[in-house]
């Protein structure tokens, strides 16, 4: 009998454990598909929720109080920090916003402040960087346009940890952390709505553009009648060289009080209180009383003991060109606005080991006739420390039907230097073989480019440029050409057409550039006729991933002097653009004179950029790697073997860095790197 219960309890054991030990996967992989299903329901919302918000209009109420807990003289080089550097610590600025959306999944947003209230100096906007703060997606692959990889978006999942709890409510809290530690990723938690998989609230804890912040957003309601959330409270802190200013940051979104467009951008206290849709704190009307009274007591002090002439001088030179020195140059009215940069803007400058220190000044102003009619003027300046060389490009645009692309523009600038790749011939023939010509830049021309022509899309496919172009190419080295007979410029003249061809709408974009020099015209001296074909791609893969592709070549088909080549597709560029612009397949290691050596040229490029690759996991500096991009790129022109450059890139806050390799077929030619300032650029 004890055999029998022995064995009988033994199987009984062994039934038990089989039941656990078959069970604990079930209990495992429930509480995986448990994980899994809350994210599932917040990508089937927002699946279930699409929205077209390009025809609609938001009113937004805004208010920021900043406190300076500490600053020493670097603040006065901060863009957009001027104002905060001397005088008062504590500071409130209120705004009343109209938002139009014109393309929301991809951020393009225009922000129009129509009314202004506050107590910092000229009603500046101080940390602009915050406003992107204003209008978090957190449906979005980014949160904050392009930048802050969203928890909640499926394309990165991969980069997050998710913990949930289920509430008393009903509801479902779900906690997210970074895999690994890096400003595009965020921490925090959301309260979900467990059956509809509606976000109802979400805290985040991240860093943007040099400001650590702790966001509290409260969505819309499960109608989701906009794409914007309901409030975002954003409490923010800006730490740079011992520098330290806090923010407290409160967007209130779908206000019910509209104002008409027609009446500007205003500062008027009296009516933001008409259109305040919260009550102020009582530190912020203490803010206001102590700005009140400074306002109205003049300081009788300085009046007393210091100079008319000195106080005239002290606001010219350092209240006024001090200030414009180290802050944009800004004005904006109902028809017009312009823009220029700082002119002393650290962010401006970039280095390369080939092209040494370049520095650029940007202008961009319009006004506008009608919605449909406008007029841009956005001249670029650039000076090489290296080279010793000015560069400008000044593009004068109307747009007078933005539906069809059309446009009639006039480009003029001194563009980039170019060769003539037969003057040393000539005068060696005629003065005998044995001069050393080679480091004596005799061959080296100023090219000025007068472009003018029209843009019109035809179709939706097909848009087609005409116009011409005019070149005056003058010598470097005058002196030198007179003394052995040659002439100090040559002009050409070409007639222009281009077609653009798109045969989808996200496909590539082939381009077909014809142009022909023809003599007589304002002294022009050049007969050519040029060809060129190009194609390029930018294809958006989930995550942020960019694969830019871009392939082409040209020839000359006729030329009655081997003077000059100028290609507009492979050419050398004086005046780069950043990180953000658009990627245009360059080369950077060649040389400037091969792009006008050759009647022909084959080109191809293809880069990929991701928010993390290979840099991000690279211990404590990995944190700051925002984006990489590995470059790939190859030129065949006439006499040469074929050129194979290679390059890594990343950037951050501070810098973008790039190495490049660069080969001759199979041999190995140069190495080289270069860098830009990203510090500040957003502000």
């Amino acid at each position: 009998m004890r055999t029998f219960a022995f064995v009988k309890c033994k199987t009984l054991i062994r039934i038990m454990m089989l039941g656990i030990l078959t069970g604990m996967p079930g209990i495992v992989l429930g509480k995986v598909k448990q994980d899994s299903l809350i994210l599932q329901r917040i990508y089937a919302f927002k699946d279930a929720h699409p929205t077209s918000p390009d025809s609609i209009e938001d009113n937004v109420y805004a208010k920021y109080r900043f406190n300076v807990e500490r600053r020493n003289p670097t603040l006065w080089l901060i863009p957009t920090m001027y104002v905060m550097a001397k005088g008062e610590r504590e500071y409130i600025r209120e705004s009343y916003n109209r938002l139009s959306y014109d393309d929301y999944d991809n951020h393009k947003i225009d922000i129009k402040s129509q009314v202004l209230s506050g107590t910092i100096r000229h009603n500046r906007r101080a940390m602009p960087t915050l406003r992107d703060l204003m209008i978090p997606n957190v449906y979005d692959a980014t949160l904050y346009d392009g930048h802050v990889l969203s928890p909640f978006n499926r394309h990165n999942r991969r980069h997050y940890k998710y913990t949930q709890k289920l509430l008393p409510d009903g509801t479902t809290r779900l906690d997210f952390r970074p895999k690994f530690y890096n400003t595009q990723l965020i921490n925090g938690y959301a309260i979900v709505d467990t059956e509809s998989g509606h976000i109802l609230r979400t805290v985040m804890n991240g860093e943007f553009d040099m400001i650590s912040f702790r966001t509290e957003i409260y969505q819309s309601d499960k109608e989701w009648p906009l794409p914007t959330p309901k409030r975002c409270t954003t409490a923010a802190t800006f730490k740079f060289f011992g520098n330290r200013v806090s923010t407290v940051f409160d967007g209130y979104f779908n206000c019910d009080k509209a104002i008409s467009d027609t009446l500007g951008r205003i500062s008027d206290r009296e009516m933001m209180d008409s259109l305040r849709v919260v009550p102020l704190s009582e530190m912020d009307k203490q803010i206001y009383a102590a700005y009140d009274l400074k306002c109205q007591q003049p300081d009788t002090v300085e009046m007393d003991t210091t100079p008319k002439k000195t106080n005239l001088l002290k606001k010219i030179f350092w209240d006024t060109i001090g200030e414009n020195l180290v802050t944009p140059i800004a004005a904006e009215s109902e028809h017009a606005s312009f823009r220029l940069s700082p002119l002393i803007d650290p962010l401006q400058l970039s280095w390369s080991d080939t092209r040494g220190f370049r520095y650029k000044i940007n202008l961009k102003s319009r006004y506008t006739f009608s919605p449909h009619r406008y007029l841009t003027f956005n001249p670029r300046f650039g000076y090489n420390f290296k080279f010793r060389e000015f560069y400008f490009t000044m593009p004068l645009r109307m747009t007078y039907n933005p539906k069809r692309n059309g446009y009639a523009e006039i480009v003029y600038g001194n563009g980039n230097r170019i060769s003539n790749s037969q003057v040393v011939d000539v005068i060696k023939h005629q003065h005998g073989d044995s001069l050393d010509l080679d480091e004596t830049d005799i061959d080296k021309f100023t090219d000025y480019e007068l472009r003018v022509f029209n843009n019109i899309m035809v179709f939706d496919w097909l848009d087609i440029e005409s116009g011409f172009n005019f070149h005056q190419r003058v010598a470097l080295n005058k002196n030198f050409m007179r003394h052995y007979r040659m002439p100090t410029e040559y002009r050409s003249f070409a007639p222009m057409i281009g077609l653009k061809i798109r045969p989808w709408k996200s496909g590539p974009l082939f381009s077909i550039d014809w142009e022909r020099g023809i003599t007589g015209v304002y002294k022009s001296d050049i007969k050519y006729e040029r060809w060129e074909f190009d194609g390029s791609w930018k294809y958006n893969l989930p995550g942020l991933r960019v694969i830019n592709m871009r392939a082409g070549g040209g020839f000359y088909s006729q030329k009655a002097q081997n003077y000059f080549v100028d290609y507009s597709n492979f050419r050398d560029n004086n005046l780069p653009e950043g990180w953000e612009d658009d990627w245009s397949g360059n080369f950077e290691l060649l040389r400037s004179r091969v792009y006008n050596e050759s009647d022909y040229y084959l080109r191809a490029n293809v880069s990929y950029d991701s928010p993390m690759m290979v840099g991000s996991w690279v211990p404590y500096l990995g944190k700051y790697i925002e984006r990489e991009r590995f470059y790939f790129g190859t030129a065949i022109v006439e006499r040469s073997r074929p050129y194979y450059e290679l390059g890594y890139s990343f950037t951050n806050r501070y810098i973008s860095f790039a190495v490049f390799a660069g080969f001759n077929g199979r041999k190995y030619k140069e190495f080289g790197f270069d860098f830009d300032i990203e510090l500040f650029r957003r502000w």
